[in-house]
């Protein structure tokens, strides 16, 4: 922001009418208030935007690069989860995870206090939120042990986006797995009458 908001507001920028929804609850609810932008503002934020997303074109690249493709790829995932303690740190506080009953714990696919767990422990993650992957960060900067989970996610979003075209965050439509799995969950939060698992206007 410049000008007398700098320091004292934020810019928004509303991509979807999913996104136009929520904000209209918020100023409703009285958490927040809304005016139009300054168009410096808005034109000096572009140009920002354009410089930071080139920048990171550059090290996705790069570190997309770090990790090889097929079984080179496998070996390096292989080698960095085994690092894992079972924290359930990347699970937790993901925002894509919200089964009831994860998979991790249950101990036909994963040995109870086998540590580094077994590498379904990843599969099972890697297959329930690859497609679902918004690229937040959570799970590697919540990492006790730096294993690199964001990296290896994203990596494997993208694969799938160019399998699919569905892009997470971006694309509302459910992506492809979600309409073979997880029907009970889908279910459940359908029955809400919203894909929030928490009404945070409450």
């Amino acid at each position: 922001m410049i000008g007398d908001k700098a320091g004292k507001a934020t810019f928004v920028e509303v991509c979807s009418d999913k996104g136009a929804g929520i904000l209209d609850q918020a100023v409703k609810a009285g958490a927040l208030k809304t005016e139009p932008a300054d168009p410096k503002g808005v034109e000096m934020r572009g140009k920002v935007e354009n410089a930071m997303l080139k920048l990171g074109d550059k090290w996705r690249e790069k570190d997309f690069a770090s990790l090889g493709t097929g079984r080179e790829r496998l070996k390096k995932i292989l080698a960095d989860t085994s690092r894992c303690i079972k924290c359930y740190s990347c699970i937790e506080n993901c925002p894509i995870c919200y089964c009831v009953e994860c998979s991790t714990k249950k101990p036909h696919f994963v040995t109870p206090g086998q540590v580094p767990p077994s590498f379904m422990f990843h599969l099972i993650r890697f297959a329930h939120i690859a497609d679902s992957c918004i690229n937040c960060g959570q799970c590697q900067e919540l990492c006790a042990m730096d294993i690199p989970n964001s990296l290896h996610m994203h990596a494997q979003q993208v694969e799938l986006e160019k399998m699919f075209g569905h892009v997470p965050g971006v694309d509302m439509k459910l992506p492809l797995l979600a309409l073979v799995e997880e029907r009970e969950e889908r279910d459940r939060l359908a029955a809400t009458g919203s894909d929030q698992i928490f009404n945070i206007f409450k």
